[in-house]
Parts: structure tokens; sequence; C-alpha cells
């Protein structure tokens, strides 16, 4: 059993539990400055002024001006720029 699945198992049915699914998409919101995903399953569309990021069934979409990707990784990215908007779709 692995440490992601003993955390699961001690969490329960606490708050904590859906914060320890390690698979689960994870999308933080820094003021309009920034947007964190982690869990992505790839980039859909990237533009200046709109990204799209497949997110398991869903699909996260940024809107907004001079959108930049950063500190990508296979599962993780963050976009920085001025954020006018995120959609889960």
């Amino acid at each position: 059993m692995g440490l992601g699945e003993q955390l699961r198992r001690q969490a329960g049915d606490s708050f904590l539990a859906e914060d320890l699914n390690l698979l689960m998409p994870r999308v933080e919101i820094w003021g309009d400055r920034r947007v964190s995903v982690e869990n992505h399953e790839g980039i859909l569309e990237y533009g200046r002024e709109v990204m799209r990021i497949k997110c398991g069934k869903m699909v996260v979409k940024i809107s907004g001006e001079e959108l930049e990707l950063r500190n990508a990784t296979l599962t993780d990215l963050a976009v920085t720029g001025r954020i006018i908007s995120v959609e889960l779709l």
C-alpha cells in the first residue's frame, strides 16, 4: 500500500479525504495574476487571451490578457497574466 492510499484511509470521510486524492485535478486561483492547475492531461488551446486545459472529464478555460504558460510539467502548470475568468467546462 502506497503513502497516498495510507493517507486516504486515515482521513476516512473527513474533508481532507478529497484533498488526498492525488489524481483529482486541482485548480488554484491566485488573485487576478496566476492560475495553477495540478493533474492536467494536456493543453487543448494556447493563446495570449485564452487557454484551455484538459483535466479529466472537464476542461479548464482561462481567459485574460497577456497570458503565459509558466512552470509546466507533465502534470502541473501555471498560467500568468491578467486573469479575467476561469471556467470549468
